[in-house]
């Protein structure tokens, strides 16, 4: 009897874990070689623990060539229970000009910046 009720439980469990996943993407992109990404996910586990990641990505081309990428991230996990949800944001954006390279990043958690970050690349003779 125990091993027909652990067949059964798998499947169930399984099924379960998928009914409570929710994932969507758009894609968007045009002649000059624009593109706009977003991404959203969101689980909840066993334990009540919902995760949410919502991810855009957005590169922008000039007719010069030159070209700007940003991709920002924010992730929240909120475990069971009051007052104790987590929230990551992650931005960072690259500038591609005249053979220059520009980058930025930025994390903060819960709204307090973590690490931040600006470099800037010359053109290779």
């Amino acid at each position: 009897m125990k091993k027909i009720l652990l067949s059964f439980a798998a499947p169930t469990m399984l099924l379960a874990t998928l009914a409570l996943a929710d994932n969507s993407a758009s894609y968007d992109t045009n002649s000059a070689g624009d593109s706009n990404v977003k991404e959203h996910s969101e689980s909840t586990d066993a334990n009540g623990t919902t995760r949410t990641q919502d991810v855009t990505k957005k590169v922008d081309v000039d007719s010069n060539g030159s070209r700007t990428t940003k991709v920002d991230v924010k992730d929240s996990t909120d475990p069971k229970g009051l007052f104790n949800k987590k929230t990551t944001e992650i931005k960072n954006k690259a500038v591609q000009k005249n053979g220059k390279t520009e980058y930025s990043h930025k994390k903060s958690v819960n709204g307090t910046t973590v690490e931040e970050t600006d470099q800037k690349t010359e053109a290779n003779p």
